[in-house]
């Protein structure tokens, strides 16, 4: 069960799935993760899908719900089309999520559920996404990112009124339970069940795959696996740097700006004095007493070995530094003692203390020439990233008000690149051994982002420098296989293998019945022709142990005893004959592995079902309310999607 929700996650149509139902929760896309929020109600689409508990759900609802699966599977380095999602289900998926949403919103206000601007406000200012450079909220950052990804604060804040109706409603219903005894138990012991028995390989490259094809041949071969040879989606972006070498001349320094800086720190240069400090600190006066008398002879460390105790020494630190890794009132009294002598008992800041000062350095005061080429790289550092947020900012205002990437680019005095066509990590598919560079990388993932050419430029940040690029999407090349006359080698090479392939299929099925009948699995091998390949393998495993192994031994866990079955290796390399010998059923309550096992079941069982209560609550609030369906616009809009975006 657990290993087919797993499979079923992993699947393309999964994602989908997993992606749109987490909207319901995921507060975090509003609160956390800003570039997965959809781009908002206000100003959205007045054609309307549907209609529930008085709450519209419009066709820009769910365009961006389409746009966010894009981006989450762009995001995990997926490439998934349009033409993909619209197929495998993504179309009706993203319909039934927005009437979901909607659903909850309106069952929340039909209940007295409000949620207030304060919350909102407190959520925003305490989203560490949206600080500035001394880690509190800054108003600059939060409209910034917001920009970033086409999103207007009052949109923002739409989308975390809604999702938040749906974390109060759906939140508890999915508060989780332990799975009962009865369940796990059985589930466990299925997980101890052991079988062995053994592997044998029939090797694709062992057989002969006969004459090369001719040219119909190749022809139709080809033909019947175009999607093989597919390329695919590429894009070809305009895209303009803005770097820190860039703008290091404007960035220079002038005399009056290094004095400013110098007479900002003044306290950093002028003269200071650290000390090197050994101590002991105790719990009691009468214990710190012990440790005085015993160190009065000198050793405060043996002293302090001998009260059960252990002596502490500083080297050489500031009064701020010896603050922080003992306290305040201690180094004031170590800056304050003598150079030389024992000091205590003393109580400072609740503890009692033994000590003497075993190092003062004298730090003379630093004047300005001779710290100026650390002011010079400070400032000049403060100025480029200055330069380059007004830069950045300039050129967002730019966007922001209508204009076009050459429009913007020539205003900010930036050269404009063109990309080849190339797939969303930043490499040419024609070029099998190129590898892509970081920036490169940066500005495709921007462009795989826009919708289609003609969008409005973004700006997305490149390297750690603070560095940024103006992107714009000029032309998508959609996916296609390679032509023929291109590849000729390649597919006369794949057509060879897959002939072997099947010569090898026809081997390993004849093995099937000779290794039921009890031959062994080296004589069935021999008896096909096929001793080329590794010799045969026994196997002795329990279900539980079944993470990361081969396909074939999985397999094997779906057979019944004393019976043999096939199954292709990857690449087409050739066929696994599997056959198994015994099954030994498991016990969760003798196992000494059944306690461990049981723990982490009961939790994920738990976890199944706190997704299912999920799925029934938002069911049952839907069904609750009436939804009315605009079948006709819902369909003129796949059928839009699909013109549009999925050729």
């Amino acid at each position: 069960m657990l290993n087919a929700f797993r499979n079923f996650t992993k699947s393309r149509y999964g994602l989908i799935i997993v992606f749109i139902f987490l909207g319901l929760l995921a507060i975090a896309f509003a609160a956390s993760d800003v570039t997965g929020m959809r781009q908002g109600i206000s100003g959205a689409s007045s054609t309307t899908l549907a209609t529930v508990g008085g709450q519209d759900v419009t066709e820009r609802d769910v365009r961006d719900r389409i746009d966010r699966i894009i981006r989450n599977a762009q995001a995990q380095r997926q490439t998934m089309t349009m033409a993909q999602l619209l197929a495998e289900g993504g179309f009706e998926a993203a319909v039934t999520d927005a009437v979901t949403s909607a659903a909850l919103h309106a069952f929340a206000n039909q209940n007295g559920m409000a949620v207030g601007k304060k919350l909102i406000d407190s959520e925003i200012a305490n989203n560490p996404q949206f600080a500035g450079m001394d880690g509190k909220f800054s108003q600059q950052t939060f409209e910034s990112l917001l920009a970033q990804n086409r999103i207007n604060p009052a949109q923002f804040r739409d989308d975390m009124t809604i999702q938040r109706y749906a974390v109060w409603l759906v939140g508890p219903v999915a508060l989780q339970a332990p799975a009962p005894a009865g369940v796990v138990l059985p589930y466990v012991s299925t997980l101890l069940e052991r079988r062995t028995g053994i592997v044998g390989f029939v090797q694709s490259l062992a057989m002969d795959p006969g004459p090369a094809p001719d040219a119909n041949t190749l022809a139709g071969y080809y033909a019947q696996n175009r999607s093989r040879y597919l390329v695919p989606e590429r894009r070809v972006v305009r895209y303009a740097l803005a770097q820190p070498d860039t703008l290091k001349a404007q960035a220079t320094p002038t005399d009056a700006e290094i004095a400013a800086a110098y007479k900002k720190d003044a306290a950093k240069y002028a003269e200071s004095e650290k000390r090197g400090v050994q101590l002991v600190q105790a719990i009691s006066q009468s214990v710190a007493a012990k440790v005085a008398d015993a160190a009065k002879g000198g050793d405060l460390a043996a002293a302090a070995k001998a009260a059960g105790l252990e002596a502490r020494s500083i080297e050489a630190g500031a009064k701020v530094d010896i603050a922080k890794q003992v306290s305040a009132p201690f180094a004031d009294a170590a800056f304050a003692a003598p150079a030389a002598g024992l000091q205590g008992p003393v109580q400072l800041g609740g503890a009692w203390f033994v000590y003497k000062v075993s190092k003062v350095e004298k730090i003379p005061a630093r004047t300005l020439e001779q710290v100026r080429a650390e002011l010079v790289d400070a400032v000049a550092k403060r100025k480029l990233t200055a330069l380059l947020a007004d830069l950045r900012q300039s050129i967002e205002d730019s966007v922001g008000d209508g204009a076009t990437f050459d429009e913007a680019v020539a205003k900010a005095k930036l050269v404009a690149v063109r990309t080849p066509a190339l797939i969303a990590n930043g490499t040419d598919p024609d070029k099998a051994d190129a590898q892509p560079n970081a920036t490169l990388a940066a500005v495709m993932k921007a462009g795989f982002g826009f919708e289609q050419a003609g969008d409005e430029p973004q700006v997305v940040p490149v390297g750690q420098d603070g560095g940024f690029a103006v992107v714009s999407l000029e032309k998508t090349v959609p996916a296609a296989p390679r032509p023929l006359a291109q590849i000729t080698e390649k597919v006369k090479a794949d057509y060879l293998l897959d002939q072997a392939l099947a010569k090898a299929r026809t081997a390993a099925t004849a093995m099937l019945p000779k290794l039921q009948k009890g031959v062994s699995m080296a004589q069935a091998l021999a008896e096909v022709g096929a001793t080329k390949g590794a010799p045969p393998k026994a196997f002795d495993f329990k279900r539980s142990e079944l993470r990361g192994k081969e396909n074939f031994i999985q397999m094997a866990f779906d057979m019944p005893a004393k019976t043999a079955r096939l199954v292709e290796a990857p690449n087409r390399g050739g066929y696994y004959v599997v056959y198994v010998n015994t099954i030994q059923p498991g016990n969760a309550a003798t196992d000494p592995q059944g306690a461990q096992i049981q723990q982490s079941i009961t939790q994920a069982l738990g976890q199944l079902s706190a997704q299912e209560y999920q799925r029934q609550f938002a069911n049952s609030v839907v069904s609750a309310l009436k939804v009315r369906r605009n079948e006709a616009a819902i369909a003129r809009l796949r059928a839009d999607l699909q013109r549009n975006g999925g050729q």
